[in-house]
């Protein structure tokens, strides 16, 4: 952690920072999560296997409805979510002393934090190690709701880094997550942990699959849209398996068959309907979705469902358990994949038909 000393914190945060606060306020009760359980969105994005660590150590602490940006901000600043090589990231301390990615200080001028704060994180090592992204997430949770977050996030957060700029930079970063995940939800979405934000954007009206196996949704797309490639990009390193669990469509499992994945897109981007959610979060079957929505293709979203499998298609990229090309990343359940799979999967055998959420 930069730890710069700015004596005249009042001045520096002042008028503008309570801007931020309300702002910030206004769009976290926009976004209708609680706990901290709003996604993280941003541009171009806080990643998506970050997402789940963010949001349960805020809820571990009690960091309230935006605690996930706080930390998911503090994450960018100090590591660029891990991808820095600068010193004392990955290994040693930096000049001041503070180490791992989301530099907490373990001795020097930054002081011993990490021997004060360090938690048994779920995943986590054993023993906690303060280059590790969950431990030190969850350690940064801890230290911060130690200082007075969420009652007072300033000071929680000049307690993390002596510096008034820092303080600002965090409050407006987090704010800005909290813009696009408010952004990204609609007044049907789901309250609590199923509530997601738009995540990577790429220009134009046509989804796009990345490198890394995450899709960026369309800028000229509907929020809903935006919402639906989001919860996509949540399950894409999931397994396969027909397992019906409670809440499976509000939590992220470690499994998802056909139906179950394009339950929870539509479910978290709040195109949910009876045919979809069959009571306490669980999905319904492949030919539940024969009957989903609106007959025929939709112009941004398309369910294609028939008695023995179903997948989705948003905006030009297809969510599917059947795998037509290689995918990534390797594995056996849900994975974006290109429109040029429609073909071949539509000529499988089986009777489709094609659905849509109603204007979408």
């Amino acid at each position: 952690m930069r730890r710069l000393f700015v004596i005249a914190l009042a001045l520096t945060i002042g008028l503008p920072l309570v801007a931020v606060l309300l702002a910030f306020a206004a769009v976290s009760s926009q976004a209708q999560c609680a706990g901290g359980a709003a996604g993280p969105g941003s541009d171009p994005g806080v990643p998506a296997s970050l997402l789940p660590i963010f949001e349960q150590a805020a809820g571990s602490y009690q960091l309230g409805l935006g605690g996930w940006a706080y930390l998911a901000a503090i994450n960018e600043i100090e590591s660029n979510f891990d991808y820095s090589t600068l010193p004392g990231v990955h290994s040693g301390a930096n000049a001041d002393g503070a180490a791992g990615p989301m530099q907490i200080g373990i001795a020097g001028p930054a002081g011993d934090s990490w021997a004060r704060y360090q938690v048994d994180a779920p995943g986590g090592p054993l023993p906690p190690s303060v280059y590790d992204e969950t431990d030190a997430v969850y350690a940064a949770a801890n230290y911060l709701h130690a200082s007075g977050a969420p009652g007072d996030w300033p000071a929680a957060l000049y307690a993390y880094n002596h510096a008034g700029w820092y303080v600002a930079q965090v409050q407006q970063l987090a704010q800005r997550y909290a813009q696009t995940a408010g952004n990204a939800i609609t007044a049907g979405a789901p309250a609590q942990p199923g509530c997601v934000a738009a995540g990577p954007t790429t220009p134009g009206s046509a989804a796009r699959i990345l490198p890394d196996g995450l899709a960026a949704a369309p800028q000229d797309a509907p929020a809903q849209v935006q919402a639906a490639v989001a919860a996509g990009n949540r399950i894409i390193d999931t397994s396969y398996s027909t397992e019906r669990q409670p809440n499976m469509l509000s939590t992220v499992m470690s499994s998802y068959d056909c139906s179950g994945s394009t339950d929870f897109v539509l479910y978290n981007a709040g195109l949910n309907s009876a045919q979809v959610d069959v009571g306490d979060g669980i999905a319904g079957d492949s030919g539940m979705l024969e009957s989903y929505g609106s007959p025929g293709p939709g112009r941004w979203i398309t369910v294609f469902a028939s008695g023995g499998h179903a997948f989705i298609e948003i905006a030009g990229i297809m969510l599917d358990t059947a795998h037509w090309t290689s995918t990534t990343p390797p594995g056996s359940g849900p994975r974006w994949q290109p429109a040029s799979i429609l073909p071949s999967q539509l000529a499988d055998g089986n009777t489709w038909a094609e659905r849509h959420p109603p204007g979408l």
